[in-house]
């Protein structure tokens, strides 16, 4: 059996909504990737939501950055 073949019968045994799943990952598969840049920005809004629940405003990033250079 084919790799193809296999992965068929598999997603046949599929629940609906794990197969909606299945269907968005291979979606974003097709996709052509992000540049490199567009990732950086997303990661570091990932990383800034992750520490500070509330959105800071730019006078407070500017102080935290200007503590790092010190």
């Amino acid at each position: 059996m084919s790799a193809v073949e296999l992965a068929i019968e598999k997603v046949k045994a599929l629940p609906e909504a794990k197969a909606k799943v299945l269907l968005d990952w291979l979606a974003e598969l097709d996709r052509p990737n992000q540049p490199a840049s567009a990732k950086g920005i997303m990661a570091a809004r990932g990383i800034a939501r992750k520490f500070h629940a509330q959105p800071l405003t730019t006078d407070e990033w500017m102080k935290i950055l200007r503590e790092g250079e010190q």
